[in-house]
């Protein structure tokens, strides 16, 4: 598990801040939405107080040497040209990340088609994709302390707990999971290329007032950019009694540290 505390420094008290997670993006996959991964990438460039971390599973990694590689289903068979695709379709976000004073990309997770992979160790990823381009590896399971600033004083704090995630199943059931025994502000995971976004409110003890009260988490799955079924091709999803068909695209989180809340959108 890994834990990182993030500080964002606002221009003006009321500027609301935008998290757009990027994760299961799947570069070499035939079903991989280059177009869209682009668009999404220009978008968070653009827009100051719109910032992201990379989920996991960048690259598909399944080569000629993995027992489930289908030439259906692989555009591109070598691991280290998938990565250097990402390099280049990521390269605007790169330079915006070096040149903003505030940290445009929080974290570079483990996907488990990075981790099931022999060739694609932490090593290879720290040296590769995280260390080169000033991102954070954050493993598989990481913490994110977000603080929000205006003139030296703190305006909100919000924690953020992201898992990968493994395994079948539908988000619902593993956002639930993901509350066991974790008390943060926000569960965001991947892993099931679903969409999702859902708010509910616990219930806490505020030693101020002597009272019970209630405050809202944030629950997500943050999306995929690659496509479930694709014509004229027989792989992993066709071979399935059951499936449910991935909308791509992002989940996004908006922040007003002056109000102190939260809006989800996907």
């Amino acid at each position: 598990m890994f834990s990182k505390k993030i500080q964002i420094n606002l221009d003006k008290k009321d500027d609301i801040i935008h998290l757009e997670p990027i994760s299961d993006i799947h570069i070499g996959h035939v079903g991989f939405d280059e177009d869209l991964y682009r668009k999404r990438i220009k978008a968070i460039c653009k827009n100051k107080n719109r910032y992201t971390f990379f989920g996991g599973d960048a690259l598909d990694a399944i080569t000629t040497y993995d027992k489930r590689f289908n030439p259906d289903m692989s555009l591109e068979h070598d691991i280290d040209n998938q990565r250097q695709k990402w390099q280049d379709m990521t390269q605007p976000l790169i330079d915006i990340h070096h040149k903003q004073d505030n940290e445009k990309v929080w974290g570079f997770f483990h996907g488990n088609h990075d981790y099931k992979i022999p060739q694609i160790t932490r090593s290879y990823l720290e040296n590769t994709m995280c260390n080169p381009n000033g991102f954070t590896f954050m493993g598989s399971r990481g913490v994110m302390g977000l603080e929000i600033i205006y003139k030296k004083k703190i305006l909100a704090q919000w924690s953020i707990l992201f898992i990968h995630g493994s395994g079948g199943g539908k988000p619902e059931r593993m956002m639930e999971q993901m509350k066991h025994n974790a008390y943060y502000d926000i569960f965001l995971c991947g892993h099931l290329h679903q969409k999702r976004y859902q708010p509910e409110v616990v219930y806490d003890f505020d030693w101020g007032t002597g009272k019970t009260w209630e405050r809202d988490i944030h629950l997500g799955n943050t999306g995929t950019f690659c496509k479930t079924l694709i014509e004229n091709t027989d792989g992993y999803m066709d071979r399935k009694n059951e499936i449910i068909g991935s909308q791509l695209g992002t989940l996004t989180l908006s922040f007003n540290a002056e109000e102190g809340t939260i809006n989800g959108h996907i």
